[in-house]
């Protein structure tokens, strides 16, 4: 009797296994992301960026000193697809402008993470996390996926806004469409490493939301031109590179997250 008292409550207090702890992870910020406004305002503003680049495209404008300059002439719906102004960026790291891109997605996802970590510390909410036999890895991952599934859903909006403003400007739709399905592939395969990166600073900053926001900002635009990798002209080639790049960078990252979560108080 006395063993078989011993035998229960020692199947009481054993652990959850990984994927259970993970299950129950996402389950809960799944849950919190799809009832949190935000990711709804987030999804709308990639939609609206994609139909103002169009519908500006080839607009002229006249600076204070009356330097007359012109935006980029579109003719195709799918350039902006492709990161247009992302070569200009390059060349002028000033023209703030030229970062209006599809590639803005990738900002949008790391501040959405940035924060449900803060609000998970500024309320102490993390704290109940794990008291529930979730581990710090588990976070990570959550809050990664968490990352790549919505801005994932940016980029299928993006593409909603600008097909829609593509028809009313009467632009051109002529496409390679295997091209266009790489490519849009590719940058939801990138999100995996740029939503890790992002994650890890607001881990490192925490409840300093205003910090993690500047932080992502600085990082992603230095990081603009990887991004721009993913073209019209994409293969399977470069799904299976932009793949690898996404799993093992998120993966590396994940790790140093983890590491900051471990070495730092829950406060």
């Amino acid at each position: 009797m006395a063993a078989q008292t011993i035998h229960a409550e020692q199947e009481i207090f054993v652990s959850p296994s990984f994927g259970s702890r993970l299950k129950s992870m996402l389950k809960l910020d799944f849950y919190r992301l799809f009832h949190t406004p935000l990711l709804y305002i987030m999804l709308l503003a990639a939609a609206l960026i994609a139909a103002l680049i169009l519908s500006m495209s080839g607009m002229e404008t006249v600076s204070p000193n009356g330097v007359v300059q012109k935006s980029i002439e579109l003719t195709n719906t799918w350039q902006i697809v492709e990161s247009t102004g992302g070569s200009a960026v390059a060349d002028n790291p000033l023209d703030f402008a030229g970062f209006a891109n599809i590639n803005m997605i990738y900002i949008f996802a790391g501040l959405l993470m940035a924060i449900f970590v803060a609000h998970d510390y500024s309320s102490g909410f993390v704290k109940n996390i794990f008291a529930v036999h979730s581990k710090k890895i588990d976070y990570v991952i959550s809050k990664t996926v968490i990352g790549v599934v919505s801005g994932t859903g940016m980029i299928l909006t993006y593409v909603l806004g600008a097909v829609f403003a593509g028809m009313l400007t009467g632009k051109s739709f002529d496409v390679n469409m295997s091209g266009l399905v790489m490519c849009l592939i590719s940058k939801a395969c990138l999100m995996g490493i740029f939503c890790a990166l992002f994650l890890g600073i607001a881990v490192f900053f925490r409840n300093k939301l205003w910090m993690t926001i500047i932080f992502t900002f600085l990082f992603g635009m230095m990081l603009y031109p990887a991004a721009s990798v993913a073209t019209l002209s994409s293969t399977v080639v470069t799904v299976l590179l932009t793949l690898v790049a996404g799993l093992v960078g998120a993966a590396a990252i994940g790790m140093v997250s983890s590491f900051f979560l471990n070495k730092r108080d829950l406060v």
